[in-house]
């Protein structure tokens, strides 16, 4: 990696912004659309070359566990940062006019991908790469069927079905 791009990553870290490194080119986009089947939502992200799809929303035992996949569809390595500055209140579910917010464990950690000591989550991904995003919610009511998944680099993902068990 070049020196300038090593200060651009340094100066996106300081800032809190997502980043792609080596992946700023043309990508492979998904279209956004509804439930597939297995629950599996393909989204864009707001980082070049790199597709998210909602792949679980669980609900067990009053927690809702949900995994997220960021896919590399580019032709390039590319570093991507789906947390930063260990703001994990950025990842949240709303469902019925409420929202939730990331478990914490009794030492106050939140229940979700542990971060580096500069309070980010960053994965290098090769073409075709993937890194998988979970975390756990406190479960709407079972009544609840579907929720919305809010994440910090892509749109919301909607009508996000529960799986139950």
């Amino acid at each position: 990696m070049s020196s300038f791009l090593r200060a651009v990553a340094a100066a996106a870290l300081l800032s809190g912004l997502v980043l792609a490194v080596h992946g700023c080119g043309k990508s492979e986009k998904p279209k956004a659309g509804t439930a597939q089947p297995g629950g599996r939502l393909p989204g864009e992200t707001n980082v070049a070359g790199v597709a998210a799809e909602v792949l679980e929303a669980r609900r067990k035992d009053g927690v809702l566990t949900v995994q997220v996949r960021y896919r590399n569809t580019s032709d390039k390595a590319l570093v991507f940062y789906p947390l930063s500055g260990a703001k994990f209140d950025a990842y949240y579910v709303t469902a019925e006019d409420k929202k939730y917010l990331v478990l914490r464990d009794e030492e106050n950690r939140p229940l979700a991908p542990q971060v580096n000591p500069g309070g980010n989550v960053f994965a290098s991904l090769q073409p075709g790469a993937s890194f998988i995003w979970w975390a756990k919610y406190p479960a709407p009511p079972a009544a609840i069927k579907k929720i919305s998944y809010h994440t910090p680099v892509t749109p919301p993902f909607d009508d996000v079905p529960i799986t139950d068990g």
